[in-house]
């Protein structure tokens, strides 16, 4: 079984044993963050300990909450089962196979600002869809690719305060717009490449100065992938 189905049946079981009608609902009766099942759900992640924990305090057969097997529980009405949440692709998208539409995942970072961890360890918060012909056309591979929201406005205008862009993380070679780690800040820059093995990062709004990383700086310095669109194409 496809493991984000199978996820969105096993929160969906669960949600229909604690009465919870959303994802928000229910992560706040496992005492969690807002959008911890949202995530899991999204990453096709079953929430097996909150199962084990709802069987042991409410008798209920695991059987049924991780497989789906035998009878729901009395307390369980017939037809009252949450249907299982899954993004909807946009209306442009709608026509479209499910196979031939791609989910950039959509990370809880913030760039310029945020940590060095990066994608590995930070949350998926939602997906963004993307015709999967498209990306082919564009030479680009959709498991290098996400999705982050900018914060400041040092490029205002190329990129304002709040914006979605989508970065491309095969493509770590300047000149272009850039996300770059310094240290432990992630930003958004125009990354060129100097003389000596020296970079210079600039931004598109002159109220900041532009700073040059040597070949001294390399080991807290790293490009994350360059910035391949917001509403449309970053040049």
């Amino acid at each position: 079984m496809d493991a984000k189905k199978h996820a969105d049946q096993v929160i969906a079981r669960i949600k229909s044993v604690v009465g919870a009608k959303s994802d928000r609902e229910l992560a706040r009766y496992f005492e969690m963050g807002d959008t911890t099942i949202t995530s899991k759900r999204q990453r096709g992640s079953v929430p097996y300990d909150e199962a084990v924990q709802i069987a042991l305090t409410k008798g209920i057969s695991l059987d049924w909450l991780i497989l789906g097997k035998g009878e729901p529980p009395a307390q369980v009405a017939p037809g009252s089962l949450p249907v299982p949440q899954v993004a909807e692709a946009p209306m442009a998208y709608s026509h479209l196979p499910e196979s031939e539409i791609v989910e950039i995942p959509l990370y809880d970072i913030e760039a310029a600002a945020g940590h060095g961890r990066v994608f590995d360890e930070e949350k998926i918060i939602s997906h963004i869809p993307y015709r999967a012909d498209e990306l082919v056309r564009e030479g680009l591979i959709a498991e290098q690719l996400v999705a982050l929201r900018v914060k400041g406005d040092s490029m205002v205008p190329t990129l304002d305060d709040g914006d979605l862009v989508v970065v491309n993380r095969a493509n770590r070679q300047p000149d272009g717009v850039f996300v770059v780690r310094v240290g432990e800040d992630l930003r958004i820059k125009r990354v060129q490449k100097m003389m000596a093995g020296c970079l210079r990062l600039s931004s598109d709004n002159d109220h900041y100065a532009p700073e040059v990383i040597s070949p001294d700086q390399v080991d807290g310095f790293e490009i994350i992938g360059s910035v391949y669109s917001r509403s449309g194409r970053v040049f």
